[in-house]
């Protein structure tokens, strides 16, 4: 597990942290004991952020690897890498 958490870039702790400081601020603040929708909208943007920021890294570095991603949802289809019928094309 200790090799797990030192995978874990900085900035997810530094989202957790906000998270939490933001938690038990809204937590603290009057109306005491009633942490507002706002501050729970707040985190959960930030933790989304923190996904997406790590998915687009992630993604960046498995492209530079050479690997394919097809991402499909509803009519769109985004294919990022090589795909066959461009390696054919290349080798006429």
């Amino acid at each position: 597990m200790a090799e797990t958490l030192k995978q874990v870039p900085w900035y997810i702790y530094a989202v957790m942290c906000a998270a939490i400081a933001l938690a038990v601020a809204g937590f603290c603040v009057p109306p005491t004991g009633n942490i507002d929708g706002s501050v729970l909208k707040v985190i959960g943007e930030l933790m989304g952020g923190a996904a997406v920021l790590e998915f687009v890294i992630n993604l960046k570095t498995y492209i530079e690897a050479g690997a394919k991603a097809k991402i499909e949802h509803g009519g769109t289809t985004i294919t990022i890498g090589k795909n066959e019928e461009d390696d054919a094309q290349a080798d006429n």
